[in-house]
């Protein structure tokens, strides 16, 4: 259950570790380490939850060093690279995630598009993902 009363699931995962604390902010997919770089630089780090494809991508590390909001994974377990740092960073972390709506990526994944207001919670069994609509 979100504390948002305008938010629903639209996505469920393994949770990398548990914590009360909810991430929120705005979707973006990074694919490649150019990308990552491109972003760390950037003014929204700390307001966006990354999207990146396997939990033993190690370029991503220096996202969670720049402090995002939070993190989802469309692979990967709580012992891969990107579970093990987010708990060393305490950024919640949503992994082998699937969503039921959103955009499909060129590999065929659906995802929320760039831009997407979505909240994680993983307080309960399962990370989840929930759409914050305005």
């Amino acid at each position: 259950m979100s504390t948002e009363s305008n938010a629903r699931l639209i996505g469920t995962g393994i949770k990398a570790f548990q914590t009360s604390q909810r991430a929120k902010g705005t979707i973006r997919f990074l694919d490649s380490p150019d990308e990552v770089l491109d972003f760390i630089d950037g003014p929204d780090v700390e307001t966006s939850v990354i999207i990146s494809r396997g939990g033993t991508t190690t370029f991503m590390s220096p996202v969670l060093m720049a402090g995002c909001a939070g993190l989802i994974t469309l692979q990967g377990a709580p012992e891969s690279h990107l579970g093990i740092l987010s708990r060393e960073f305490g950024i919640p972390c949503v992994m082998s995630t699937q969503f039921t709506e959103g955009i499909q990526t060129v590999r065929g994944e659906t995802i929320p598009a760039d831009g997407t207001l979505v909240e994680l919670d993983v307080a309960g069994d399962q990370g989840q993902v929930l759409l914050v609509e305005n």
